[in-house]
């Protein structure tokens, strides 16, 4: 290469060099890389639920709700009742004769006798049926055994005085020994209950929640007296369900007509927190009204905590619980015993002198 050429490339490769340099001037910022703040993990805390009897909304231990529920039909007018405040659930339903009986449902506190124990009707069907679990009555009209078979079919065990074998004739007694008067049986509930541990428990049958004042009737009006009549010439102990309210005890509490106490053998009063009270349009079978549950609706009305509020019930298949609801939200009770009456609405298809008419409620 020429020596004034070499010198030409020389001077531009240093005047590049010049160039490069100063692009890198002291008196710039340098952009620092901004550090990534720590990550911080949020605790979230697991919310565990506290295990409920699913018949009465108490708190239970864990595995601790085992074993069929057991459920009685009980005579309303063979008193003093035996153990009959211990059910978790008692339902109140019409009968012939201007009358009522109950069907108990006892799990959460099963005792050794319950009684005394009457006959099976048709409507019974569709009052256990959701329990599952053990039935124990007396006996039944034949043209009724079509309705407790489908209550067998349906997955409750029966049990009945009048068809009582070897294998059971143990689990009865009556209180005089005499084995004709059926108003004076009586039925081993918890030995029904060991007997039959591989029964799955009930389901929930009514919605609760844990803490008492936020019952759905918390917010309804408060009352002293709560009174369902299963018929509209109710004038008797036996077709009014009279209840009132004791605030120092915060149970509504049974009474008669006149007000006297409604107790049982070992002189307990009865009293339940909750009281549901639907009205049903009942069908007559062969002069036996029938509380038409099934895919049924109609007005509510839910006291608890000496409040009451108007709701409306809405029933589904065999074996599901009927559903209450207040502007279409759920109906939730209060922890505790629960006092269930189903009286005929206004539409019932019969109206024959034994019913007496449709029922009401009343409350002051």
């Amino acid at each position: 290469m020429p020596a004034s050429l070499l010198s030409r490339s020389l001077a531009v490769a240093a005047i590049a060099g010049l160039t490069l340099a100063g692009c890198a001037r002291p008196d710039e910022p340098v952009e620092e890389v901004a550090e990534s703040e720590p990550v911080v993990e949020e605790t979230v805390e697991e919310v565990v639920e506290v295990p409920r009897h699913p018949l009465t909304g108490e708190e239970v231990s864990v595995g601790s709700v085992t074993g069929p529920a057991v459920m009685a039909k009980i005579d309303h007018e063979n008193r003093p009742y035996v153990n009959l405040h211990r059910a978790d659930i008692v339902i109140q339903q019409l009968i012939p004769q201007n009358g009522t009986r109950y069907l108990a449902v006892f799990h959460s506190d099963v005792p050794d006798q319950v009684g005394y124990v009457r006959s099976f009707r048709p409507h019974d069907l569709y009052m256990a049926s959701p329990f599952q679990g053990l039935l124990a009555s007396s006996g039944m009209f034949a043209l009724v055994v079509p309705f407790w078979e489908d209550t067998s079919d349906a997955g409750v065990r029966n049990y009945v005085w009048d068809y009582r074998t070897a294998d059971d004739r143990d689990l009865w007694s009556t209180v005089d020994k005499n084995y004709a008067m059926a108003s004076s049986v009586l039925f081993a509930a918890s030995d029904a209950q060991a007997a039959n541990t591989a029964l799955e428990p009930p389901q929930q049958y009514f919605s609760y929640v844990s803490d008492p004042a936020e019952a759905s009737a918390a917010s309804g009006q408060d009352i002293s007296q709560f009174i369902t009549y299963f018929s509209e010439s109710a004038t008797n102990n036996y077709v009014t369900s009279v209840w009132e309210w004791n605030g120092s005890t915060g149970l509504f509490e049974k009474t008669f007509i006149n007000g006297d106490p409604v107790e049982v053998e070992s002189g307990e009063q009865l009293a339940v927190t909750n009281l549901v009270s639907i009205s049903v349009e009942h069908d007559d079978f062969v002069g036996q009204p029938t509380a038409r549950l099934l895919n049924g609706a109609g007005s509510a009305w839910v006291a608890s905590g000496g409040k009451v509020i108007e709701a409306d019930w809405e029933g589904g298949a065999l074996t599901e619980p009927i559903s209450l609801t207040v502007g279409g939200e759920p109906v939730v009770l209060a922890p505790g015993k629960t006092w269930f009456m189903i009286f005929p609405g206004d539409a019932s298809t019969a109206r024959t002198a034994a019913w007496g008419g449709p029922g009401s409620v009343f409350y002051e």
